[in-house]
């Protein structure tokens, strides 16, 4: 395989920018963000260009992708992604949901919709995964029935081994092969997954109207943007691309506000921060701004109406209830071992 980029030669600043470059070249427009403190070991192979574009990425940091409905009004593609996750896992958020692609599944993305791609090593020394870049009219030929499909699956059947071992072929000798051989081996790959599909008799969710897609884009752009702080009506209605009219159109014939849809998914944010490991000493303003909130007392205020107590103090009856539990596992223990 052609080797893309390599991180091992630069310095950690130059390496992240040059690589966030290569992934908007090799993939769509979108925003990096490297989600450890250091960007290291990444490195980025390319196996095929054409009539796919297959690239194999491994990682020893966890990387996240976003695209959002700005880079896709600039850069509509149209491409599909198959993604092939080999060590640790990718998560995937879209505005109908999240699902995390395991070690030995794969799932597809759709370019045209806003979401966020999470590369985890969720234990592994690195991560690596495999992306098929394909581009719409070829999708639709061999995979027209799994166009809206969203679940990850596995590919445990003679179909989805077929597949997995036609994909090592053109791993191995995708940058040599002539193009007439890397289309029909192409063609059998995308067939082979076609065929596990419907053999494992997976329900493909039927296409969307109109407006349950523009919904969709709404909930997922807020859901991407939940740490804003100036989060808006304008705002969301400005990067969907539709006026503020038809936002309140959307929103009445779904029977929810922009307020409910924004207040729903930033306050169970801030209480999982609140609790988290590598968030729970953060001070109570600390983990207010990061859930979007542009004060404690705002924070504080809106907390207590939905679940009855003020952040502080929610934060401290968990952790003693914790240390309690821990404290009577410890004592159980001892007995056990006495």
């Amino acid at each position: 395989m052609e080797q893309v980029f390599s991180s091992t030669r630069v310095s950690s600043a130059e390496a992240f920018q040059a690589y966030a470059a290569v992934a908007r070249r090799e993939f769509y427009d979108g925003d990096l963000k490297c989600l450890d403190d250091n960007f290291s070991n990444v490195e980025m192979e390319k196996a095929l260009s054409s009539p796919v574009s297959i690239t194999r990425i491994c990682s020893s940091s966890d990387l996240s992708y976003r695209r959002g409905t700005q880079h896709i009004r600039n850069n509509r593609v149209g491409l599909r992604v198959i993604w092939f996750a080999r060590k640790g896992a990718i998560k995937i958020v879209r505005a109908n949901g999240t699902c995390e692609i395991a070690a030995g599944s794969a799932g597809i993305l759709d370019s045209s919709a806003p979401f966020q791609a999470t590369l985890r090593r969720n234990g592994e020394d690195r991560h690596e995964s495999i992306q098929i870049i394909v581009p719409p009219d070829m999708f639709l030929m061999h995979l027209q029935e799994a166009e809206r499909l969203f679940t990850p699956f596995d590919l445990q059947s003679a179909e989805g081994m077929a597949a997995l071992r036609l994909l090592d072929v053109i791993l191995d000798y995708g940058d040599r092969l002539g193009d007439h051989a890397a289309r029909h081996l192409v063609g059998g790959l995308l067939e082979s997954i076609a065929d596990h599909l419907r053999s494992s008799k997976m329900e493909m969710p039927r296409r969307q109207k109109l407006v349950d897609r523009r919904l969709a884009d709404i909930e997922n752009y807020i859901m991407m943007n939940l740490t804003d702080p100036d989060l808006s009506y304008d705002k969301v209605a400005a990067n969907c691309g539709i006026s503020p009219r038809y936002l309140c159109y959307l929103l009445k014939a779904n029977n929810t506000s922009f307020s409910e849809l924004v207040w729903k998914n930033r306050l169970p944010k801030a209480r999982d921060w609140l609790l988290s490991p590598k968030t729970r000493d953060h001070p109570i303003h600390e983990i207010a701004y990061m859930s979007g909130f542009k004060s404690a007392a705002h924070f504080s205020r809106m907390f207590k109406a939905a679940y009855g107590i003020p952040p502080r103090e929610f934060r401290t009856r968990h952790m003693k209830g914790t240390m309690q539990d821990r404290a009577a596992r410890d004592e159980g223990s001892a007995r056990h071992a006495a």
